[in-house]
């Protein structure tokens, strides 16, 4: 695999106050001692040449996601865990500089085989991210980034595009209705 771009990818400047924050529900805080990451891959045909994704379909999707951002900017946003998570819950908090990592990346493996029934789960793991590490801001709060996107090209055959997001912005149920 080779990584041929690395950006962020952030909802359209001044689109969303800034700073926003959701408080975590009864709901929200069951996930948040879970697995922490929920990592779902799709799959599409695009029997063209790397350069010419670059060129054509990467645009509009950097594009397209940036703008659906600004409807879903919780994805975009950090977990924030207060030192003292006691007296201070943990949050979600969305700044003007929060955006996703975005990687694309070029695979040599077989589109067909990656997409076949008969295939092992295995072969999938090298086209899915974890997420970017936690950091830890000033008085000790942590900030744990909540979603990551890579995009695999597979030459000539189709692409993939990775979502890993934390389970306590969404579940599979309402990710999906949302997606």
């Amino acid at each position: 695999m080779k990584v041929i771009e690395h950006s962020q990818v952030a909802p359209p400047p001044n689109s969303l106050p800034s700073p926003t924050t959701l408080p975590l529900t009864f709901f929200d805080i069951s996930w948040f001692y879970c697995q922490p990451t929920v990592k779902r891959i799709f799959f599409y045909h695009f029997p063209h040449p790397t350069h010419h994704f670059l060129q054509t379909t990467l645009p509009i999707l950097k594009h397209s996601l940036s703008l659906t951002l600004q409807h879903f900017f919780p994805f975009t946003s950090n977990l924030i865990i207060p030192p003292n998570s006691h007296n201070t819950p943990p949050f979600i908090r969305y700044l003007d500089e929060d955006s996703i990592s975005f990687t694309v990346a070029e695979s040599s493996a077989d589109f067909n085989i990656l997409v076949s029934d008969s295939q092992d789960a295995q072969n999938w793991h090298h086209l899915v991210p974890n997420l970017p590490p936690p950091r830890t801001e000033q008085d000790n709060i942590r900030v744990i980034p909540i979603m990551s996107i890579p995009v695999t090209v597979l030459p000539n055959s189709g692409f993939s595009i990775c979502l890993s997001y934390n389970h306590v912005a969404a579940y599979g149920k309402s990710y999906f209705i949302i997606s």
